[in-house]
């Protein structure tokens, strides 16, 4: 539950953060899909190291990893002066 409060806040914070640079809000989709992603293949390599409840916090820490690599690629977009948004 804990995570979807998380996941729902840093998704809000991207898309400020997008349209601030006057880019498209789904930019926010990247912090999405990264924790979700990184989630699943920390789970993956979690199992495949043998790890039984270990596996969930190797999952959580791909999943901290991504959401920091989504932020800064949102961060390091260059702002747009005067560009409609196309979505």
């Amino acid at each position: 539950m804990l995570e979807l409060l998380f996941l729902i806040w840093f998704s809000k914070k991207l898309s400020a953060l997008a349209a601030g640079k006057g880019r498209s809000k789904w930019w926010a989709a990247l912090g999405a899909c990264f924790w979700i992603g990184g989630e699943l293949m920390g789970f993956i390599v979690g199992a495949l190291l043998g790890l039984d409840m270990g596996a969930y916090g190797i999952a959580i820490l791909f999943a901290i990893v991504g959401a920091v690599i989504a932020y800064f690629v949102v961060n390091a977009l260059p702002a747009q002066a005067g560009a409609p948004e196309l979505y």
